[in-house]
């Protein structure tokens, strides 16, 4: 009597179904490895079309929720693209997973969502962790093009989800000839240089146990440190790039590399977070003097050696997001 299926309740409550379309972590890591290059291209592009005026761009801060007494959180990114032909909203709401009982080994958890331009229903759903690693990867491929172009090797530091996918699209467009993991867990090391030399026979892979005596064009830190641990007794690299310190109690770099590198970030967003956030505490950083994505895009290069940051950037999720509607729709 009361369900639906009465037809004078259903001409009163006119509900209707949404079209709506799910991506799974097998679908997201699919749609976006079968041609890495083309997904760099994509970024590359939207990116120029960005600083041209091509594309106007919504970008909020994102929301941070913080598990008090935890080393938790949940955070709602959203952004908007409007291009000549089209319109892409999307949001994503991920949490950070310490605790990990009910969803194991998988620190990111949740969802980001395409909605329709017009009529703003949820049109598409995505897992979130796969697609939250590998656009970060991407990110990082995306800065070691435009800030170390020449960069012959890469060392990776934490052989996690983002490491692995900085060190394939890397490889993937061709940024890289050797490269090299360590992770804390070296057998974690191990299976990322097997699984990345078996994808990119061309490439020299290796996992390597300790990092200090390794001399490379480039380094990326994708780690869950607490404490800095990149920065002193070894030679620093043209361009490092840290990716790991996201939360207020993660830490990658000593702070003495606040006046040893010229500083870029992703988005300024990226100010709030991690080390960057302790820098401007401890009174360490000028913020005017740090460059984003926009300005290398617009022709900003390092005038010495170089440190990028980024602590994930809903935008790369709105274009990560659109590669992954228009590759499936093709």
């Amino acid at each position: 009597m009361f369900t639906l299926s009465n037809p004078k309740l259903s001409r009163v409550l006119r509900v209707h179904d949404e079209p709506y379309r799910y991506f799974d972590d097998a679908q997201v890591h699919e749609l976006l490895c079968r041609n890495g290059a083309a997904y760099l291209q994509h970024i590359d592009t939207a990116l120029n079309a960005l600083v041209s005026g091509e594309m106007e761009l919504e970008l909020p801060g994102k929301q941070l929720f913080v598990d008090p007494g935890e080393c938790g959180d949940f955070r709602v990114m959203p952004c908007i693209c409007r291009y000549p032909d089209r319109v892409v909203k999307t949001v994503k709401i991920v949490g950070t997973n310490y605790i990990a009982r009910q969803v194991p080994d998988q620190i990111t958890v949740g969802k980001a969502f395409a909605l329709d331009p017009e009529e703003n229903f949820i049109r598409a759903g995505f897992a979130g962790c796969l697609l939250s690693s590998a656009r970060t990867g991407a990110c990082a491929v995306t800065a070691i093009a435009r800030l170390q172009p020449a960069a012959e090797s890469l060392l990776v530091i934490g052989a996690g989800r983002v490491g692995f996918y900085a060190a394939l699209f890397a490889a993937a467009a061709g940024l890289s000839r050797r490269i090299l993991f360590h992770d804390r867990l070296h057998q974690r090391a191990v299976n990322a240089a097997m699984a990345l030399q078996s994808l990119f026979p061309q490439c020299e892979v290796t996992a390597v146990a300790g990092f200090e005596q390794h001399e490379t064009d480039v380094a990326i830190l994708a780690s869950d440190s607490r404490e800095p641990f990149f920065g002193r007794e070894h030679p620093l690299p043209a361009l490092t790039i840290s990716l790991g310190a996201d939360t207020d109690w993660q830490r990658e770099l000593y702070p003495e590399l606040s006046a040893q590198l010229e500083l870029f970030v992703d988005t300024r967003d990226s100010l709030n977070y991690g080390d960057l956030k302790q820098w401007q505490r401890d009174g360490l950083l000028d913020t005017t003097q740090v460059s984003d994505l926009f300005a290398i895009y617009r022709g900003k290069r390092p005038q010495q050696r170089a440190l990028f940051v980024s602590t994930g950037s809903a935008l790369f999720d709105n274009l990560t997001i659109d590669y992954l509607m228009q590759t499936a729709e093709s």
